[in-house]
């Protein structure tokens, strides 16, 4: 009997092969990009995401502050994923992710607050914030959305047996 027809023996993965990127990458952005460490900040990143290729490239932005030299970074750094990979970004600070919002990047970089959510992002999956609560809808529309909404054919719409304006004369 081999030691691989026994129960206990464990499982055996096959090695990814040499040519095929990884799954998902997590790089470290941690320094404030600026005129004086631009250079050196791109070629770590670029380093880090040629040496290991992967289809999900998450980087990791723990600033609080976003430098427009940052932004040109990450751009340059999203041509150089694998064949077919995406660059995405979790930026925990909220002030981070607004300068994403504003200067329109969002539209090319995913970016999330976590790297779970970023990931969800690249696949298409809802992106939910862990501390901030979701918006609850109302269980009544507002009065003047409630209106419109009954003259558009709402629940007091044509066929209702209820009339549609005031009860009486005022």
């Amino acid at each position: 009997m081999s030691p691989t027809d026994t129960p206990a023996a464990p499982r055996r993965t096959p090695a990814p092969s040499p040519g095929a990127p990884a799954a998902l990458l997590v790089v470290p952005f941690d320094t404030l990009v600026d005129l004086d460490n631009e250079v050196a900040a791109e070629a770590a990143l670029r380093e880090a995401v040629e040496r290991h290729p992967a289809r999900i490239v998450v980087v990791r932005v723990r600033s609080r502050v976003v430098t427009p030299q940052a932004l040109r970074i990450l751009l340059r750094a999203g041509i150089r994923t694998a064949p077919g990979g995406v660059l995405c970004v979790a930026a925990e600070y909220p002030a981070a992710r607004r300068v994403f919002h504003l200067t329109g990047l969002v539209r090319v970089l995913h970016v999330a607050a976590t790297v779970p959510g970023a990931v969800r992002r690249v696949r298409g999956g809802p992106v939910r914030h862990p501390l901030r609560p979701q918006p609850r809808l109302p269980l009544r529309p507002y009065p003047a959305l409630a209106r419109t909404w009954r003259r558009d054919g709402g629940p007091r719409g044509a066929g209702s047996a209820r009339p549609h304006g005031p009860a009486g004369p005022r």
